[in-house]
């Protein structure tokens, strides 16, 4: 499958250009043209890259990567977008978490080789995260299972993908809307009440291993999030 990548550029035409060189070398693109409009895209899709102008008008991109550093997706790679001769942006930008950053007008050439690059980065990190533990929960993402104690949660590939979402974002509420556009996606013909009977089986699989911890929250009103792990 195609890595997808998100153009966050307010100038048509630099879109336009970017989204050319990037689908010759077979990236899945998807555009936003404001910051309001990143920040809604990021919040119901998954991307493997964000491309993001620093310049823009109302949402600027330093706004823009603090949001993904601090209530987005956690570790998604940002390359910043930026002017000849704006040092200082670029520092800004790369002390807020940016990972990279390609000066305009660029070259087609180096800036695909910066993006493969760090998208190799990237996948070499998942790859040797085979595994990771919240709440004495293991969770193996590319098996699609979850231990506690050596028993295996008895979930099925959506309540497992629900799950994997809140722990892999401890803390951060997500509404009953997102969680339904992130798993079942943006056609799905039902509503909220599916997350809810989801989440309620997930509890009682959590049950059936004898696991005895609350760590799936309710957010009255609102939705789900999954508690923090006591760092005391």
């Amino acid at each position: 499958m195609a890595e997808k990548i998100l153009i966050v550029d307010d100038e048509k035409e630099m879109r336009h250009l970017l989204k050319l060189c990037l689908e010759q070398n077979e990236y899945d693109i998807d555009e936003a043209c404001s910051g309001d409009e990143a920040l809604d895209k990021l919040l119901y899709n998954t991307y493997d890259l964000v491309l993001l102008d620093i310049m823009m008008p109302t949402v600027d991109g330093f706004e823009v990567l603090k949001k993904i550093r601090q209530d987005l997706e956690e570790d998604i790679p940002v390359v910043l977008l930026t002017a000849l001769g704006d040092t200082e942006k670029v520092v800004k930008g790369l002390n807020l978490g940016g990972d990279d950053y390609i000066v305009k007008p660029f070259e087609p050439k180096e800036l695909v080789a910066r993006i493969a690059s760090i998208l190799r980065r990237v996948s070499n990190k998942r790859i040797k995260k085979e595994c990771f533990t919240i709440h004495d929960l293991v969770f193996y993402p590319d098996h699609i299972r979850v231990t506690y104690q050596d028993r295996v949660l008895p979930l099925t590939k959506k309540e497992f993908h629900l799950l994997l979402r809140l722990a892999n974002n401890p803390g951060r509420v997500f509404s009953r809307e997102q969680l339904l556009v992130l798993e079942w996606g943006h056609h799905f013909d039902g509503d909220t009440r599916t997350v809810d009977a989801h989440i309620k089986n997930i509890r009682e699989k959590l049950k059936q291993v004898n696991f005895q911890k609350s760590v799936i929250e309710t957010v009255w009103g609102i939705g789900y999030k999954m508690v923090e792990e006591d760092s005391s």
